[in-house]
């Protein structure tokens, strides 16, 4: 009987173990499709959406070099 138990234990905790493998899994695919899917902003007229890959989204568009600190001399 306490074989029974032991193993009926053994198979509940393998079938959770499962399940929580595949919800994690699931909120994975998820939350990638929600990342990559655009989402339009309310404005007034036509919606822009960036196609662009993410690595080029990200880009900077002013170099390091550009936009400091510029010296300023009185007229």
């Amino acid at each position: 009987m306490v074989h029974f138990l032991l193993f009926l234990l053994l198979l509940f905790l393998g079938f959770l173990a499962l399940v929580i493998i595949i919800v994690l899994t699931m909120m994975k695919r998820v939350r990638k499709v929600f990342k990559e899917t655009p989402r339009p902003r309310n404005v007034d007229g036509p919606a822009i959406t960036d196609t662009r890959p993410p690595e080029e989204q990200n880009r900077k568009i002013v170099p390091d070099n550009e936009g400091e600190y510029v010296e300023f001399e009185e007229a």
